[in-house]
């Protein structure tokens, strides 16, 4: 990574054990690493330059619970708050069934925490939920979505999904069609289901899903993201961002990012002027892609 933002991995492994997942059996089970641990090393980070620090683990929202004297992700975030120097901290892969109220009331007062949220979802029918065994049913899903907007209205939700998972019928593609429609995700990242030896689906279940059909699937919702992304995008045009600067061309042109995104997976923000690696500048939004926004440093 650069020297200006870090991913810090607060534990390894995972107790899930969804269907298509096949880290448990490479991984093992969830071990965390204590709160001092990482408050000591995203101090380290800090103070060796870094402004924007990336939580990040099989599944964050579970962290601590192994732990011996047990800890949970708020705790942890909530020292980590307290660290002097650092601009931005940004949560990933967190898991919908173990997202607790009180991290989620996180989002509407932490200091650092920025409202951006990372909560891989994987599909929207309860039926393939179930058969995912994700722990958590549609109406779930929606009332962890409803929380996290109500605690900040302005926060930014990334999730993932899987399309043709096995037994998934046209009606449950629906299903995940308009609640992709209803819910309108800022970020989707879209897969198609490929079976894993060794876990729960590739040993129970059938691949039965044509890879035409499964690519039909995802292009459509892909589509529809598309279409997301540009309205939300173009809302923009005209604001004023918070940028951080990520990468020069010699061209002449620079690449960053607002809070809204997450390097490489995200979306950029494209300034046709040389600016520091590294810094913050503010940004006009003059114009905008499905995937990119154009913009002047003020």
């Amino acid at each position: 990574t650069p020297s200006h933002y870090a991913y810090l991995k607060i534990a390894e492994g995972c107790d899930n054990g969804c269907a298509f997942c096949s880290i448990p059996l490479f991984r093992g089970t969830q071990k965390s690493q204590p709160v001092e641990w990482n408050v000591q090393e995203t101090t380290r980070l800090v103070n060796a330059g870094v402004k924007e620090i990336m939580i990040i683990a099989q599944d964050t929202t579970s962290y601590g619970w192994d732990l011996d004297d047990k800890a949970s992700l708020h705790q942890l975030i909530k020292e980590i708050d307290q660290i002097n120097n650092l601009e931005w901290l940004r949560l990933h892969y967190a898991h919908p069934a173990h997202l607790h109220r009180e991290m989620i009331k996180l989002y509407s007062y932490s200091e650092k925490l920025l409202p951006y949220i990372d909560m891989p979802v994987q599909h929207a029918s309860d039926k393939i939920l179930k058969k995912m065994r994700r722990g958590l049913n549609s109406d779930g899903i929606r009332s962890r979505i409803d929380n996290l907007r109500d605690a900040n209205p302005n926060i930014v939700i990334r999730s993932t999904m899987i399309v043709g998972f096995p037994d998934e019928t046209e009606d449950d593609f629906q299903k995940l069609y308009d609640f992709v429609d209803e819910v309108q995700f800022d970020r989707l990242g879209l897969f198609t289901y490929s079976e894993e030896p060794g876990t729960y689906g590739g040993e129970n279940y059938k691949d039965n899903i044509p890879l035409e059909v499964k690519t039909e699937r995802m292009d459509a919702i892909m589509m529809l993201q598309q279409e997301i992304n540009m309205q939300k995008n173009k809302k923009l045009i005209g604001s004023t961002q918070k940028v951080l600067i990520d990468k020069y061309f010699e061209e002449g042109w620079t690449l960053g990012r607002t809070y809204r995104d997450s390097p490489e997976v995200d979306n950029y923000v494209r300034i046709n002027e040389k600016l520091n690696i590294g810094e913050f500048y503010n940004i006009e939004i003059k114009d905008a892609t499905a995937y990119e926004l154009i913009g002047k440093k003020i």
